[in-house]
């Protein structure tokens, strides 16, 4: 069976339980397209810089085109090799023996082996922003159809203030927004062609690295022969903006587990994205959401190994960087894997504004209204949060409302209340008050959502 190296070796086969601990070929297939594409633009530079001729380019590139209808017809056989880039050197030299010796003329897989993964990460990377966009663009629709429901919002878990769901749903937004920025980012940086880079010091040969970048789409050439072939910066910074993706989805998907379930009840979301309970007949489980949040860890998990991995690397190639590919594809598939379910499943919420107003009716939720409201007629703050508190405290001992407050008790609090306070005690009235930009003011947030929607088009 073909490898790319044995020159110096006597020819004994490799022993079959260290070619299987050494393979890589069931984690790097994925590479396959790619490592085709790749040789394809390098065979098409020997040629341009006079080290094959026409007549050998046209045989290498037909057989690598063929190679290609191979893997894309799913009939490509690639077991038993060390890695995907000895599978497709040994199925050339079947097709086209004496012309595919000259195909890893001046490159090493070092190289071969970094730059296939930088085009499989430009790609990725393109499609999560995308992805991510997606799920935007659904949580923008729940936003928009939900404009006025009024949910109250949490601190420490505990009732604060009441806000818009549209209000909160725009935060996720802003979340995300973040995260395709990120990614946006880490993609600028890994834009770079290392062909040419050779196994550490580059090639003694003329070769054309500004050709080879151009045709394969990449912005530029590295700049340093060996950083080209060590550096796995690209790929941890692409799983770091991954992984703060993925908390952002779990932080979601936690609030949505919780406004879910019946203590809540604010809002529903499809059955079939939904179980129940083998024993239990009455449960409906968010276990899609239960599992975004769980193989969230996974991510985080991966970005940790790797960075583990890299830590005590000597310069410039070492075999333990075979491994860096199966924390970054593991986690490139589960995190499309969250964004794929996530969007339908928020397109599928719906909002019990009857519950929700249940809660809203806790009277206490609009403290920081009033205390707001006695600011404005001239009290310290300090103060006015002192006179609330025990408004509140008194309430809780006379287990009644705020409204069920007299205007002798009011004004036994302060001189400044009166009736007015009364008019404070709704999730409307709550709202509307609110005057800063960024608030859950209904303007403000109608207007969020209109400049969301010019944004995502």
């Amino acid at each position: 069976m073909g490898k790319l190296w044995g020159g110096r070796f006597s020819g004994q086969s490799m022993d079959p339980e260290v070619l299987e601990f050494s393979s890589s070929i069931d984690i790097d297939k994925v590479l396959a397209e790619y490592d085709c594409r790749s040789s394809g633009v390098h065979v098409e530079m020997l040629e341009k810089c006079g080290y094959i001729s026409d007549v050998e380019k046209q045989v290498l590139s037909v057989a690598l085109k063929e190679i290609l209808d191979e893997i894309a017809a799913g009939c490509f056989e690639s077991g038993g090799f060390e890695d995907i880039h000895s599978a497709i050197q040994d199925r050339m030299e079947k097709k086209c023996p004496d012309e595919a010796k000259k195909l890893h003329t001046a490159r090493s897989r070092n190289e071969q082996v970094v730059n296939d993964v930088r085009l499989y990460a430009k790609d990725k990377a393109d499609e999560a922003v995308e992805l991510i966009r997606e799920l935007q663009k659904s949580f923008l629709c729940l936003a928009d159809r939900n404009r006025d429901a009024i949910i109250p919002g949490y601190t420490h878990l505990n009732r604060a203030q009441p806000v818009l769901f549209s209000h909160l749903a725009l935060a996720y937004m802003e979340m995300l927004e973040r995260d395709r920025g990120r990614i946006i980012d880490a993609r600028k940086r890994l834009d770079l062609s290392v062909m040419g880079s050779g196994a550490i010091a580059g090639s003694a040969l003329a070769l054309d690295r500004g050709f080879v970048s151009g045709k394969l789409g990449f912005s530029d050439i590295s700049a340093n022969s060996i950083d080209s072939v060590s550096d796995r910066d690209f790929m941890a910074e692409l799983m770091a903006a991954f992984s703060i993706l993925v908390v952002h989805l779990s932080r979601i998907s936690e609030d949505l587990i919780l406004y879910s379930i019946p203590e809540f009840g604010f809002i529903s979301m499809d059955e079939k994205f939904t179980t129940g309970s083998s024993l239990m007949p009455q449960k409906k489980n968010p276990d899609v959401l239960e599992l975004i949040r769980g193989r969230s860890a996974g991510i985080i998990g991966d970005l940790n190994s790797i960075l583990v991995l890299l830590k005590a690397q000597p310069h410039a190639y070492n075999r333990d960087l075979q491994e860096d590919k199966r924390f970054f594809f593991r986690s490139v598939e589960t995190v499309f894997g969250c964004l794929r379910v996530f969007a339908p499943l928020v397109l599928s919420i719906s909002v019990d504004t009857v519950a929700s107003g249940k809660a809203l009716s806790d009277e206490f939720i609009y403290a920081t209204d009033i205390a707001e409201h006695l600011v404005a007629k001239g009290a310290a703050f300090s103060e006015a949060h002192r006179i609330v508190g025990n408004m509140v405290g008194y309430c809780t001992k006379k287990n009644i409302n705020i409204s069920g407050l007299s205007l002798t008790e009011l004004k036994a609090f302060s001189e400044l209340l009166d009736e007015s306070v009364f008019s404070l005690l709704s999730a409307g009235s709550s709202v509307s008050g609110k005057k800063t930009e960024g608030s859950t003011n209904p303007e403000m947030v109608y207007r969020q959502i209109e400049l969301w929607k010019k944004k995502v088009k």
